[in-house]
């Protein structure tokens, strides 16, 4: 069965950043498991390349940060006063921590994971980028399946 749009895929994948170092890695763990064109696998080039293949097939690509994590986007650091973070906090530069966002109503939008950036004595720079956000990197990935997705799957 080939990869395509509204099927399930799973794959193996080994990123690599410009210097060769792996950064991430489903070695030792279970695949990644992703709708075909759903938005699911935040690699877009990736998707783009697996399209066509089936299960066994090994491809390896080289994008551009656009095509993998995104650009770094300033507009994704933000200054919260100190006094949002719990009093017992103990964060530091590179802690990633969950955070509740809210629209300007009030209304709960939902939580996402952010890197304290910066401290000061009264605010947090937080960074909402992903951590591979601006890099160029290389991937690694083995198809180890395809199936038909269930209506379900396709809801989210």
């Amino acid at each position: 069965m080939r990869v395509e749009r509204s099927r399930v895929v799973s794959i193996e994948l080994e990123v690599r950043d410009t210097e060769d170092e792996v950064v991430l890695t489903t070695k030792g763990e279970d695949p990644i498991e992703y709708v075909h064109g759903a938005d699911d696998l935040p690699i877009p080039g990736l998707e783009r390349a697996l399209e066509g293949t089936e299960a066994g097939a090994e491809i390896e690509v080289s994008l551009a940060a656009v095509d993998a994590f995104g650009e770094y986007d300033l507009e994704c650091l933000v200054s919260v006063p100190r006094s949002a973070l719990p009093p017992d906090a103990e964060v530091v530069p590179g802690d990633v921590i969950p955070v509740e966002l809210e629209s300007d109503d009030g209304e709960s939008l939902g939580e996402v994971e952010m890197r304290v950036e910066s401290l000061a004595n009264d605010s947090v720079v937080l960074d909402a980028n992903h951590p591979l956000a601006g890099v160029d990197i290389k991937c690694l990935a083995k198809v180890v399946g395809v199936r038909e997705a269930k209506p379900e799957e396709l809801e989210k």
